[in-house]
């Protein structure tokens, strides 16, 4: 994303894994779109944003890329229907999803009148409760502080800030809470 502002940020990346219900991939390649993005929207990032998206090659990326916004939506949303095809049964699942499923609810043009909502098919198929990884690391470091360090040491690792390095790092982290605290 450019930004953490669903009304005037856009998403740049987007991907997608699918899991079964014991984290189990089901589909080992999943599904990855960088959006071509104009130049204004992303020298309009802020700091943080410039930064991380410059140092990992996904501004120059987003610039590059001939995918249009309108063709990953429609793309995204093949994909999750191919391995999910009933209606409400996926569930939207990362560190800090909340933000995700914002920016996928987000309706009305952006600042170039493009329709925004052309992402909200994907959260119209998906069901409507979500699992927040980080929520599970929040109560993690509260009721169970010693599990929380043995995470941060022996299995967490640097995030890249990219779309799929951060799924596969949020099914690593949801696997160790599952099997340390969900026994």
């Amino acid at each position: 994303m450019t930004g953490l502002n669903p009304e005037s940020d856009r998403i740049i990346e987007i991907a997608v894994l699918i899991t079964n219900g014991n984290l189990d991939l089901v589909d080992e390649v999943g599904c990855h779109y960088v959006v071509k993005t104009d130049k204004q929207a992303l020298d309009n990032m802020g700091e943080w944003c410039v930064n991380q998206h410059g140092k990992s090659g996904l501004t120059q990326e987003a610039i590059d890329s001939p995918h249009s916004p309108l063709e990953v939506a429609a793309r995204v949303l093949a994909y999750i229907k191919k391995w999910v095809p009933e209606q409400r049964t996926g569930v939207l699942a990362g560190n800090s999803v909340h933000a995700d499923a914002m920016f996928l609810r987000a309706k009305g043009p952006d600042s170039e009148g493009l329709i925004k909502g052309i992402w909200s098919d994907i959260m119209e198929h998906l069901h409507y409760r979500i699992v927040d990884v980080s929520t599970v690391k929040e109560l993690c470091w509260r009721w169970y502080p010693d599990v929380a360090r043995r995470y941060k040491e022996q299995v967490a690792k640097e995030s890249t800030h990219r779309a799929l390095d951060d799924i596969r790092g949020s099914i690593a982290e949801l696997k160790f809470y599952r099997d340390s605290m969900f026994k």
